[in-house]
C-alpha cells in the first residue's frame, strides 16, 4: 500500500528561536501509528509504524523473529487501515508462542521488544561473503540513500533502509524505527520469493541510517547480507556478532569517509 507523505505527517505550529529572535512557523512531524498484528486470529504484537509498505513490514518482522521461514509460510496478509490492524494467516495454523520466549528490551527507537534468544542461534548462520566493494561505491550508495527519502527531508523524523548492490539501490523503505525500516527490506525480499531460511543466495549490502546495534546485525545475517553500512556508530555487540557472522560492518559513512570495523579486506581503494 503506497500513500502520500501527507497521509502520515502532521503540521504543527512551533516557536522557532534563532539568532536571538522568536517566530511562529509551521513544521511537519511524523504521525505515529500503532499497528496491531493478529496471527491466525490471535493478537500477537503491536508495532509503532508508518502506514505504508505494511505487508513488507509484517513479513519481515515475522521472518526476522524466526516465526516464518519462507514466502510459502504466509497464506494471506490483510491490512485494515481504519483499525490499523493486520491479519496474517500462516500455513501452519499454530499461534506463534512469542510470549513464552525470552523478551529483550532492544536499543530501538522507543522501548522495543524482541523475542529472539540464544535458542534461535541456529537461524543465524555465518554469511560466506567473497564479494569486494570499492570505497567509492559505498560512498555513492550512501549518498543516494540519504537523498532518497522525501519524508525524511520533510520531517527529519524517520529512518531509511535499503537493499543494494554495486549497480545501485534495489528497494528502499522508511519508518519511524530503524528496526521497522530494516524489516521492510527483509519483507520485500521474502515476498518477492528471493529470501528463505534455506537459501544459499546472499545479498551484497544492507544500507541503514540507524545505529548499528546487535539486533540490526542479526537482521542482516537473517537476510544473508555481506555488508551492513550506516552513517551512524556501531556497538561492541554489533562488532562481535558481525565478526562471528562474516558480515563487513561499516559505520560513520558520511561524505567521503567511513570506518570499516570487521572484515576490512573486502573493501578496495
Amino acid at each position: 500500500m503506497d500513500v502520500n507523505n501527507t497521509d502520515f505527517t502532521q503540521n504543527l505550529i512551533v516557536k522557532r528561536f534563532e539568532h536571538g529572535n522568536a517566530t511562529d512557523r509551521e513544521e511537519s512531524v511524523v504521525a505515529e501509528r500503532s499497528l496491531t498484528l493478529f496471527v491466525n486470529g490471535n493478537e500477537t504484537v503491536r508495532l509503532m509504524a508508518l502506514p505504508n509498505q505494511v505487508e513488507e513490514l509484517i513479513a519481515g518482522f515475522l521472518f526476522s523473529e524466526c516465526v516464518i521461514s519462507s514466502r510459502e509460510d504466509v497464506l494471506e496478509i490483510l491490512f485494515n487501515p481504519t483499525s490499523m490492524s493486520v491479519e496474517v494467516k500462516l500455513a501452519n495454523q499454530k499461534q506463534p508462542v512469542l510470549s513464552d520466549k525470552v523478551r529483550s528490551i532492544t536499543t530501538g527507537c522507543g522501548r522495543g521488544l524482541t523475542f529472539i534468544s540464544a535458542l534461535n542461534s541456529r537461524y543465524f548462520r555465518p554469511v560466506p561473503a567473497k564479494t569486494t566493494l570499492s570505497s567509492q561505491t559505498i560512498i555513492d550508495l550512501m549518498r543516494k540513500l540519504q537523498r532518497n527519502s522525501a519524508l525524511f527531508h520533510d520531517t527529519g523524523g524517520v529512518h531509511s533502509a535499503a537493499v543494494a548492490c554495486a549497480n545501485g539501490i534495489q528497494f528502499c523503505a522508511d519508518d519511524i524505527g530503524r528496526h521497522n525500516a530494516v524489516d521492510k527490506v527483509l519483507g520485500w525480499l521474502l515476498l518477492s520469493g528471493r529470501l528463505s531460511e534455506n537459501t544459499s543466495e546472499k545479498y551484497e549490502m544492507l544500507l541503514t541510517t540507524g545505529r548499528l546495534s546487535s539486533e540490526i546485525v542479526t537482521k542482516a545475517a537473517r537476510g544473508r547480507f555481506e555488508f551492513l553500512i550506516s552513517p551512524s556508530a556501531p556497538t561492541s555487540g554489533a562488532f562481535q556478532l558481525a565478526t562471528d557472522l562474516g558480515i563487513t560492518l561499516i559505520g560513520f559513512a558520511r561524505g567521503e569517509r567511513f570506518n570499516v570495523y570487521t572484515h576490512a579486506e573486502r573493501i578496495t581503494i
